[in-house]
């Protein structure tokens, strides 16, 4: 359960995620902190290398050097425009003028933008981007910056989006459909019940009754006049600024954008851009909101109170108060839930920006139906206990511990920030005034702070929140028969007994313990290669264990690693299964050696540290991650796993009572159904591919699970270790002898059992009719065998990528029946060489037969005729930019390289990946596309709403 949840991640995050089609970062809430995002300073310098400029018009720029990656930058057109402006007749206008921003401009009609820039290598919707939320549009465009003519057409597009949107009646219409089927996905229980309680928690203001996907009246009626006067009115140059980061060169940019943007003019007025909040009330508000498919049972309480952007030096203090105060409620939120069973099923605590002018403090209680008053009590007790006593001083340490490692952190990385990381602080000051430091700046503020922060300032920020007035309490459910919900008066009094009832202080167990206490074991490294091109060095060690490293420079301060040995579930018999593939979790669940799970929680507490065990259907292995300092304790904990892991038993007999708690109280989610029903299809319904129930919960033993562990990572001998990094080699091979070097084994080596479980052939059809809403679902699945290597994996990437252009134009432009269908491809080339090419999509019900048929149309004829030059173009471009960046990043080099080693590939194999791509030519694409696309194998797999 996520402890850092907050009730606005219910309301505002989920218009991020619908409308704003980009990629999100999730960082550290501190981390956030220090990249600028909730730092608002007094009268501090701004950070001095960023340009800054406004021109006579009231454009403003900002303008920032920023080497990483290379070769790259980011450029963003905010628009100080949202949903909050618009009129009862234009409720989703705002959202609607950034879909057509894609569909025409001045330099760049009738779909010429997105076509220019795929050929180019920038992708719509991955690369190419933009959101609409409440105050703010915003167009995201990132550049390569070594094409000249790339960067020139680049800046037009962001002028053209500024001012220039064609606005095509013909075009108009077609994208009426489109967002009418964007709003269709919120078509489930979740967007039900939101659109009950938003009113509620928005205090009834204009943020209630302004969503940016709009009404559906709206959005379908709408005439293009209205959209149109809207575009006029508020895209103005006033209410506008240009973003630029990255590789380039700041004079010249800036002359760039003086000569593109200085001629822009409110075209419709200058009438003042009103400012809208959220009045606060001085009383407790209560809903319940009750549906079907809703999984959960929970009550949940938003304390709300005003919120400014910082400027002053408290204000940042005040930021860093709130973090650790986040912290500190999530530790020991995570410590109680570890103490012995609870009449509920968890507590989520935190405080953060809500919306418009408020903070919130919210606490989430997960419950049981029929423990709602008994539940309820004793989380609430924890909250008070926080309440009255506060936290001790070791709780305090264990967080000031942590932010300043993660300090230390981003200090030795401050030369690799991401220029999207730094986009996003002057984003923050533009539309809300948020100052943005240097690194420097922050780095040193943030410690001057942390120092001055005492358990009394922590203290009165929570107990502050849960003084405030405004408050809503909202009880949400499952709607089943019988369910009966409390009240208000119900929920009040179970706050009151609580408050007035006796409750000690909160006590923790702080015992010492050694990660390995007298350790002296060693082996050697018996052999040593080089794979010069690769800059890779292979060891075996005297145990057989083989180990293969690379260093790098991507990261100042990384190191990641992963091992792997065959074998996995598949060694062991169907009654073994569910206890073999839960076994990882369950362990690590335990603690590892001499330490429980809050002893190695504490041990690490300070460590940028982290070791994960799995075990896969036809491997296990482990995965782990960690800067320089801190290697040596990853290994220790790697060989730890390896031969002192151990099961909590009463832990054990507590996740099984939660998880069967949590099974029962399932409500019937026809989108679980769908699911299980495709894996079972996929699986021909084997034993192992059965979706999760209280019977498979069942079938888990302890015995089995510490049992089975234990053999997987008996033998060291028959795993691969791979690190890749910023590390010094002789270092870690002095590491790698001491903690894997000495780990035992043997000379046998396993080899993972066919399983003989395979996608069926031929054409499968289920159709399921189940819940409400007005949403259908449609997944087709395309599989074959096919001779696996490099140049048929580069075909099928090809075809992927035709299939995603193809379905893009044909099912949301040319048809407009959905917003955005999903294409994926797998391969494996073991226990056999296959492939899968799944489809998927969500529609208009009564217009699902027509887009299946649509589909199978395009496939068709890409299987007689091929992809076309144009579409081979665009996937060439867009590989070739891919590698760019993928041959500088750790993650890529970890992942490739256990990827070559588990199948037995060539290691050199991405090395000849870019002269693949130049010679690649169609004839030769779609020879390999006619063999490998079977269309006599398919599987559809609908779900659609129960009309009775």
């Amino acid at each position: 359960m996520d402890t850092q949840w907050r009730i606005h991640n219910n309301i505002v995050m989920y218009i991020k995620k619908q409308h704003k089609r980009r990629k999100i970062i999730v960082i550290g809430v501190f981390i956030a902190l220090l990249m600028g995002n909730l730092v608002h300073a007094q009268s501090l310098l701004l950070d001095s290398t960023v340009k800054v400029g406004e021109l006579p018009n009231g454009f403003r720029y900002f303008i920032k050097t920023n080497k990483h990656p290379e070769k790259r930058a980011v450029l963003y057109l905010a628009n100080k425009v949202g949903s909050i402006l618009e009129e009862e007749h234009e409720r989703g206008l705002a959202h609607f003028i950034e879909h057509m921003n894609f569909k025409g401009t001045r330099h760049f009609p009738k779909n010429q933008l997105i076509d220019y820039l795929e050929k180019a290598g920038v992708r719509f919707g991955a690369d190419l981007n933009a959101y609409t939320s409440y105050d703010e549009t915003v167009y995201q465009l990132p550049l390569p910056t070594d094409d000249t003519e790339l960067w020139k057409n680049g800046m037009q597009i962001m002028r053209d989006w500024a001012a220039e949107a064609v606005m095509d009646k013909t075009e108009f219409e077609k994208e009426r459909g489109v967002i009418l089927e964007e709003k269709r996905l919120q078509h489930n229980a979740s967007g039900r019940m939101r659109d009950q309680y938003m009113p509620t928690v928005y205090n009834f203001s204009r943020y209630a009754e302004r969503s940016p996907i709009g009404l559906e009246e709206v959005i379908a009626k709408a005439d293009i006049a209205v959209l149109k006067n809207f575009y006029k009115e508020w895209y103005r140059p006033d209410l506008q600024a240009l973003i630029v980061v990255g590789d380039i060169d700041v004079q010249q940019v800036e002359h760039q954008i003086k000569t593109l943007f200085s001629d822009l003019k409110p075209r419709g007025g200058t009438m003042p851009r009103p400012v809208y909040t959220i009045p606060l009330i001085d009383s407790t508000r209560f809903i319940q909101v009750k549906d079907r498919e809703f999984s959960n049972h929970q009550i949940e309480i938003v304390y709300k109170r005003n919120a400014t952007a910082m400027t002053r030096k408290e204000e940042f203090k005040e930021a860093l108060v709130e973090d650790i105060s986040n912290s500190l409620a999530a530790a020991r939120i995570q410590e109680v839930m570890r103490e012995g069973s609870k009449p509920y099923l968890g507590i989520s605590i935190g405080a953060g920006a809500f919306v418009s002018n408020l903070g919130a403090f919210n606490v989430r209680i997960a419950l049981t139906p029929d423990k709602w008053e008994e539940g309820f009590k004793a989380a609430w007790t924890e909250v008070e206990r926080m309440v009255r006593y506060g936290f001790t001083a070791d709780e305090l340490q264990d967080v000031k511990d942590r932010l300043l490692a993660r300090i230390a952190l981003q200090e030795k990385e401050k030369d690799k920030i991401a220029s999207t990381r730094l986009v996003e602080d002057y984003l923050e000051y533009f539309l809300k005034g948020a100052a943005y430091l240097s690194i420097d700046q922050r780095i040193s503020l943030s410690r001057e702070l942390l120092e001055t922060i005492g358990l009394e300032d922590v203290q009165h920020f929570i107990k502050g929140y849960l003084e405030e007035k405004d408050r809503v309490i909202l009880v949400l459910a499952t709607d089943k028969p019988g369910n009966q919900l409390p009240g208000q008066a119900q929920v009040l009094d179970w706050m009151s007994a609580v408050e007035a009832s006796e409750i000690k202080a909160y006590q923790q167990d702080r015992t010492t313990v050694t990660l390995l206490e007298n350790f002296a074991g060693k082996g050697k490294v018996v052999q040593e290669s080089k794979i010069n091109d690769l800059g890779l060095t292979h060891w075996t060690l005297s145990n057989g264990a083989n180990v293969y490293a690379k260093p790098t420079v991507f990261k100042n301060d990384e190191v990641l690693f992963t091992a792997f040995s065959k074998g996995g579930s598949s060694l062991y018999t169907d009654s073994d299964y569910y206890s073999t593939m839960n076994a990882s979790a369950l362990i690590m669940n335990s603690g590892v050696g001499n330490f429980t799970l809050s002893q190695l929680s504490q041990f690490l507490n300070a460590k940028a540290v982290q070791v994960m065990p799995y075990i896969g259907e036809r491997e296990e292995g482990l995965n782990g991650s960690s800067n320089i300092r801190d290697l040596e304790t990853g290994l220790g904990l790697v060989h730890l796993y390896m031969t002192e892991s151990k099961l909590d038993t009463a832990r054990f007999g507590l996740i099984m009572e939660r998880s069967k708690t949590a099974m029962q109280n399932r409500a019937d989610d026809p989108r679980r159904v769908f699911s299980d029903t495709v894996g079972n299809i996929l699986g021909s319904y084997h034993f192992r591919r059965q979706p999760n129930s209280i019977a498979t919960i069942e079938q888990i033993k302890a015995d089995r699970v510490e049992a089975i562990f234990k053999e997987r990572f008996a033998n060291a001998g028959d795993f691969t270790f791979v690190f890749v990094g910023n590390f010094e080699l002789d270092s870690l091979k002095q590491l790698v002898e001491k903690y894997i070097g000495s780990l035992p084994s043997d000379s046998a080596r396993e080899v993972a059992k066919d399983l003989k479980i395979r996608v069926p052939e031929g054409k499968i059809r289920k159709d399921l009719n189940l819940g409400q809403g007005d949403k259908a679902t449609v997944q087709l699945v395309y599989s074959a065998s096919f001779p696996y290597d490099s140049n048929n994996s580069l075909y099928l990437e090809a075809l992927k990528s035709a299939i995603d252009y193809r379905l893009i134009e044909r099912l949301r432009k040319q048809e407009s029946g959905v917003y955005s269908p999903m294409v994926q491809l797998t391969k494996s080339k073991h226990p056999t060489e296959f492939f899968a090419i799944v489809i998927s999509f969500d529609c208009d019900p009564d217009r699902k037969e027509e887009l299946i048929k649509a589909v199978q149309e395009e496939l068709t004829k890409l299987k007689n005729h091929g992809i076309l030059q144009e579409e081979l173009v665009k996937f060439v471009a867009e590989e070739a930019r891919a590698i760019e960046l993928k041959e500088k990043s750790n993650p890529f080099w970890l992942s490739y390289l256990k990827g070559q080693l588990e199948k037995g590939e060539p290691l050199d194999e991405f090395s000849k990946y870019p002269q693949l791509l130049k010679e690649v030519d169609l004839t030769t694409v779609n020879k390999a596309v006619r063999a490998l696309l079977k269309l006599d194998n398919e599987i559809i797999v609908t779900l659609s709403p129960d009309k009775d």
